[in-house]
């Protein structure tokens, strides 16, 4: 049996900051981005940001920005999930500009790839606690972002 991915949501996500980097600690360097929006619509999910998320972003000198994002929704039929999301983001020039002017950008002007895991008490979306996902982004506008995420089958 093959490894496949299967399309099952789309998540936008819109951000305030950010903090000033923290160049000279010990970890790297690091700004804070605050969530202050997100949904997710799916077939199987539809869901809103239910508190202020964080998002500790590792700035490398290689380029790359590393996301380390933790949020809170609900769905619209009353459940807790808690998202969280890692991976790698390329400083592309089209990425720079498209944040800067305030436009979007192409699925494949920037390398925006996602780890993301799910975590529910809730028996109806006990699927995402028993699956692994992965995601491509893009940019929306300055602060906004938009993934597809995908079901590893």
């Amino acid at each position: 049996m093959g490894i496949g991915l299967e399309e099952v949501m789309t998540y936008r996500v819109t951000t305030e900051g950010p903090l000033e980097l923290t160049h000279g600690s010990p970890p790297g360097s690091r700004q804070f981005w605050a969530v202050t929006e997100a949904e997710i619509e799916g077939a199987e999910i539809s869901a809103a940001l239910a508190y202020a998320g964080g998002d500790w972003m590792e700035v490398s000198r290689d380029g790359h920005w590393r996301p380390d994002v933790r949020l809170q929704l609900r769905t619209d039929d009353g459940a807790a999930i808690l998202m969280s999301y890692t991976g790698l983001v390329e400083q592309t020039d089209a990425f720079k500009e498209a944040a800067s002017a305030d436009r979007e950008t192409g699925w494949d002007d920037q390398y925006m790839r996602m780890m993301v895991s799910f975590e529910t008490g809730d028996e109806r979306y006990r699927w995402l606690n028993e699956s692994i996902f992965v995601a491509r982004g893009r940019i929306l506008g300055t602060g906004r972002v938009e993934y597809t995420i995908y079901r590893l089958t």
